[in-house]
C-alpha cells in the first residue's frame, strides 16, 4: 500500500511541477527530460528518506528493548504519546476526525467507511491522507515514529 501511495504522490507532485513550469518547455523532448529527471530524483529522495527513517526506527527500537518491555519509562512515554496524539486528533475537522478514527481505531476499509457515511471511497482516502499529513505536521516525524513503534501491541489505546 505504501508503494502505491508514494507512486501516486510522486506522480501527482511531478505533474503539478510540470504544470507550474509549463511555460518554460518548448518541445516534447524537454517535457520528457523534465519528467524523467524529476521522477528519478524524487524516487532517490524517497529512498534516502526511507533509509534514514529506518535507521532512526532501528536505533529507537534498540533503545526501547534495552530498557525492557514493561518498564515504567516506556509506559510513561506511551501515556504521553497517546495523550498528545488524541489532542491533535481532536483538533481535526469533525468529518476528517470521524474518518480517521473509523479507519485507524476501528480498522474499517475505505469502502466500508464510504458506505457507512454515504460518501465516495476516494473522499475517504483523501480525508485519511489529509488527516495523517496534518498529524505529521502537528506531531513531527520523530514523535509519530515513536508512536507507531510503541502502539502496535496496544490496540486498546485507539
Amino acid at each position: 500500500m505504501w508503494r502505491i501511495r508514494n507512486a501516486r504522490d510522486l506522480t501527482a507532485e511531478t505533474f503539478v511541477q510540470l504544470w507550474q513550469q509549463r511555460q518554460t518547455f518548448h518541445s516534447l523532448d524537454a517535457i520528457s527530460a523534465f519528467l524523467y529527471v524529476t521522477v528519478r530524483n524524487k524516487c532517490f529522495n524517497l529512498l534516502k528518506h526511507r533509509k534514514m527513517k529506518a535507521s532512526h526506527e532501528q536505533d529507537l527500537l534498540r533503545l526501547l528493548t534495552e530498557r525492557g518491555e514493561d518498564s515504567f519509562f516506556e509506559e510513561q512515554v506511551r501515556i504521553q504519546l497517546v495523550s498528545r496524539i488524541y489532542a491533535e486528533i481532536n483538533k481535526l475537522p469533525a468529518r476528517m476526525r470521524e474518518i480517521f478514527l473509523l479507519s485507524y481505531r476501528d480498522g474499517l476499509k475505505p469502502a466500508e467507511i464510504a458506505e457507512l457515511l454515504q460518501i465516495k471511497a476516494q473522499t475517504v482516502t483523501n480525508q485519511r491522507v489529509s488527516a495523517v499529513k496534518l498529524l505529521q505536521i502537528a506531531l513531527g516525524d520523530n514523535l509519530l515514529t515513536v508512536a507507531l513503534l510503541l502502539l502496535p501491541d496496544r490496540p486498546d489505546l485507539f
